[in-house]
């Protein structure tokens, strides 16, 4: 505070104590009133109005908005109903007829002995209040609430001084203007260091709900910049361990070039990572950024190139390619909860708020972005432990969902597939504008949803694979078929044997030869069926069951010259399955698959956002009539996304190009069959719909069908 001639020692005393009463004010709102009483106290004024200035969307200063308006003769305390003053013109020229808007501009007090007198300002609204309420507007002194920087915050006006002897309105003198000069240095510190915890404590709490760390970032490295007033800025976070530490670029940021890399810009950085070692082992301490990485200490440099510090070469280059002046720099580590450094933040050229002038960082600066740098390094680094254990959970399902697909190479890939349709059906879903309408997903829903497709199957881990990887009727460890084959095998050399028996009991050459071949080429006729039986098929029919037991009662002898039937029981009830390649009993260990699905999902502490995964995941074997399993839920019991894993596990089944019993399911076959289950109300009949017109159906095939498979355009016959 500097000596001023019109100011006593007693003067000065009080101002310090006003000054200790404004710094420990915790309430902004009460810090104005403060400031605002002290004012008029010490000048004797009438009244007096306090202005905060107020900001556009870009962060640039539009206006002076009321904060308190006091007037101890009218009995006026209170200015939020109030206007507030434009501080441009609608042409974008200053608005100087203002006083108050002037004081901003002119970065300097005014005062005005009668405002009834000048044309300087426009009073006109002065004069309107005056004749409303009888009240003479006099003097007027209008003093801007100014930072070191340059930086105008607010403004604060009195109105009247009053005279101590006559007690009338009287001009403000010169001891009037220090007082309000001085106090108004103390006021700007006061309510800045204000403004500046509570945009913190809002930047806290905005930080604490950004869902992703490229917001987060943005947010972070945007407000350092405000608070500066820097020109550009990078963030950069620190990837790798040891000696193979490096800060990768996450966003950067130049007003004056125009540059928005990284964060949600969507642009990518094509910049390298700096290494905080050098290939021989050293730590890499020539780069700023590298440097305060490794020690953790700010770095705050004036003129980059009078530095000798630190190589700045690169910079210098980036100059003289871009026509920019890299000159002030202010770097600060970012530092977990533990003090790790997590990443560095670096500001570049602060800008003088009214000049534009570029400047150095501040002392005072560095310790505002350092604590900003303090509490977003905390955000950050649980938002990236969030993202890293979601990636976590992600790939732990996916070598899940890997994991039982590895167990059968007939329904390999299905567990990855459902996704994808998943994705498309429920896609389709949200963007039809009828049945539809209402379905939307958010974040958190869509990646349920995702976990929930990637999970349906889980359950198969505990069904055994034998029975998983059955791909023929008669396969249990190893193909039974083939020891059918050999009874065949024995049969037919039985039958050579009879053939030379009989030439040599004197039966005519050519009969026995005919013979021969006719029981041949039936064992031969005999033996395809059985083989092609076994493959197993969409259906058998009664009259194929039947063949299957009338040639179990043939007989064949076997190694010990026994007599044997040529299918034993289990043969020909495995060989009579009527739809594909599992028994009954076969089929209900598959089916059980979904009661332990649900068993291992129910059983995980899902968090609040997974919490329907089992719902979505455990449904897709039920049937809108009730008649499905593990439990047997109708339409109305099951959610949407439920209802459409039923659809998606059904088609991609049927299209599947792996299924050793089929050959790949065309799809106007598959459509078909979905058509039917649609009418035997066994899927939902809306879904369906949406599935067929929108022609989920018809991007999935582009994706993973053969070109064999794609014999549908008209989808009206599927309807």
């Amino acid at each position: 505070m500097h000596d001023d001639p019109n100011l006593s020692p007693d003067s000065y005393q009080k101002l310090l104590d006003v000054a200790s009463r404004l710094v420990a004010e915790p309430d902004i709102h009460r810090l104005c009133e403060t400031i605002l009483e002290a004012a008029q106290r010490m000048t004797g004024a009438e009244g007096g109005t306090l202005y905060l200035t107020d900001q556009d969307e870009e962060g640039d200063d539009k206006e002076l908005k009321f904060v308190i308006v006091n007037n101890s003769v009218l009995d006026i305390g209170d200015g939020s109903e109030l206007p507030p003053i434009p501080l441009f013109n609608e042409d974008g020229s200053p608005n100087q007829r203002n006083i108050s808007s002037c004081a901003y501009h002119k970065r300097e007090d005014i005062c005005i002995d009668d405002a009834y007198e000048t044309d300087e300002f426009d009073f006109s609204g002065t004069r309107k209040f005056d004749q409303a309420t009888g009240y003479r507007s006099r003097s007027f002194l209008a003093v801007p609430l100014m930072l070191e920087t340059g930086q105008v915050i607010g403004v604060f006006q009195l109105i009247n001084a009053r005279d101590n002897e006559t007690d009338e309105a009287a001009e403000f003198n010169e001891t009037h203007q220090s007082l309000a000069h001085v106090l108004a240095n103390f006021a700007a510190t006061a309510i800045e260091q204000q403004l500046t915890t509570e945009r913190q404590r809002e930047l806290l709490v905005k930080l604490s709900g950004v869902s992703d760390t490229s917001t987060l970032a943005d947010e972070i490295l945007r407000e350092a910049k405000a608070i500066t007033n820097a020109d550009g800025g990078s963030l950069y976070l620190l990837k790798g361990d040891d000696k193979e530490a490096q800060l990768e670029f996450t966003l950067v940021l130049n007003d004056s070039l125009n540059i928005s890399l990284g964060g949600q810009s969507g642009n990518e950085i094509n910049l390298p990572p700096v290494p905080l070692y050098k290939d021989d082992g050293t730590e890499n301490r020539v780069n700023i950024a590298s440097y305060v990485a490794l020690t953790g200490e700010s770095v705050r440099i004036s003129d980059a190139y009078a530095e000798d510090r630190f190589d700045l070469s690169g910079t210098r280059r980036f100059d003289e390619s871009t026509g920019y002046h890299s000159k002030s720099f202010l770097t600060v580590p970012l530092k977990n909860h533990e003090n790790d450094v997590i990443g560095v933040l670096q500001l570049l050229n602060a800008r003088d708020f009214t000049s534009g002038e570029v400047i150095d960082f501040s002392l005072k600066g560095e310790i505002v972005v350092k604590a900003l740098s303090s509490f977003a390094a905390i955000a950050l680094h649980n938002r990236i432990l969030l993202e890293d254990l979601k990636n976590l959970l992600d790939a732990f399902i996916k070598a899940i969902a890997q994991a039982i697909d590895a167990k059968s190479s007939h329904t390999s890939a299905h567990c990855q597939r459902i996704p994808l349709l998943m994705e498309m059906i429920a896609e389709a879903a949200c963007k039809d504008e009828g049945t539809f309408k209402d379905f939307q997903l958010n974040e958190d829903e869509w990646y349920e949803l995702q976990v929930a497709s990637w999970m349906h199957d889980c359950g198969k881990l505990s069904t055994p694979d034998s029975v998983l990887d059955k791909s023929t009727k008669l396969h249990l460890m190893r193909d039974g078929i083939h020891e059918v084959e050999a009874r065949f095998a024995s049969m037919r050399q039985q039958r050579i044997g009879d053939y030379y028996k009989s030439l040599s009991e004197g039966v005519e050459a050519k009969t026995a030869k005919q013979l021969l071949d006719d029981d041949l080429a039936r064992l031969e006729d005999d033996c395809d069926f059985l083989v092609s039986a076994n493959k197993g098929g969409e259906f058998m029919s009664d009259e194929h069951q039947e063949r299957v037991r009338l040639l179990a009662g043939r007989e064949w002898i076997d190694h010990k010259g026994e007599v044997q039937a040529l299918l034993t029981q289990e043969e020909i009830d495995f060989l009579c399955i009527a739809r594909g390649t599992l028994s009954y009993d076969e089929r209900q260990i598959i089916n059980n698959h979904m009661v332990v699905t649900l068993e291992m999902l129910e059983g995980l502490p899902f968090p609040k956002n997974l919490k329907r995964v089992p719902e979505y995941a455990g449904g897709h074997h039920e049937k809108m009539d009730g008649s499905g399993f593990p439990r047997g839920l109708t339409r109305e019991q099951m959610s949407i996304p439920a209802r459409m894993m039923a659809i998606a596990d059904i088609f991609e089944a049927l299209t599947s190009k792996e299924r050793p019993y089929k050959d790949p399911m065309k799809l106007s076959q598959a459509l078909g069959i979905l058509k039917r289950m649609k009418e035997d109300d066994h899927i939902d009949p809306e879904i369906h719909e949406l599935f067929v017109k929108s022609r989920v159906w018809e991007t999935y095939a582009e994706k993973e069908l053969l070109e064999q498979q794609k014999d549908v355009t008209d989808i009206s016959a599927y309807l």
